[in-house]
């Protein structure tokens, strides 16, 4: 997947919306990727990892939003058993850096991955530090009242039919369909 000798930089997170707080990391890896001359990557999965409830937007959908967004690639990882048993370490090596070439992470503050999500912020800033590459964490985005953004709030006011504090969240519109 990774194209040449130019180092991307990778933003980590599944994007189930690519609401508000999606927004800024994408805004973060924009930043950085224009002041170094590198692509923004995208990495995401074809499907949720763990059981989170019915996905807030189709992959064509999250793909179409992250590239408005400022995304130049979006890179998509099969959510296989391989990958669901993989080891945070590799991951981080094999798929984020060798594979999608990345010289520069960004990822949320509550970041997990790897087997089970047993690895977090702690433990990426340490691959990131031996491998010699950044790492931006970006802080939680949160609405006025101080409520935090996450994919799970926004379902959570679109079950409640709460379509302006779903928007607020998401950034845009909402397309409501019946039922």
């Amino acid at each position: 997947m990774h194209m040449g000798n130019t180092p991307t930089v990778v933003c980590l997170g599944f994007f189930d919306g690519v609401h508000k707080g999606h927004l800024a990391l994408i805004r973060a890896a924009r930043e950085i990727a224009d002041k170094k001359g590198w692509p923004v990557c995208v990495h995401t999965f074809d499907r949720a990892p763990g059981n989170k409830g019915a996905e807030l937007t189709s992959l064509e959908e999250k793909e179409a939003l992250l590239r408005k967004a400022g995304a130049d690639r979006v890179a998509v990882s099969g959510f296989n058993d391989h990958m669901r048993l993989m080891h945070g370490d590799d991951f981080i090596r094999d798929i984020i850096i060798r594979e999608l070439g990345a010289g520069y992470i960004i990822c949320g503050d509550d970041h997990r991955f790897g087997h089970k999500g047993a690895w977090g912020v702690a433990q990426l800033q340490e691959i990131c530090e031996k491998a010699g590459i950044g790492l931006t964490v970006v802080p939680q985005v949160s609405l006025p009242d101080g409520s935090r953004i996450s994919s799970t709030a926004i379902r959570k006011a679109m079950e409640e039919k709460n379509w302006a504090l779903a928007e607020e969240m998401l950034g845009r519109t909402l397309e409501k369909t019946n039922g």
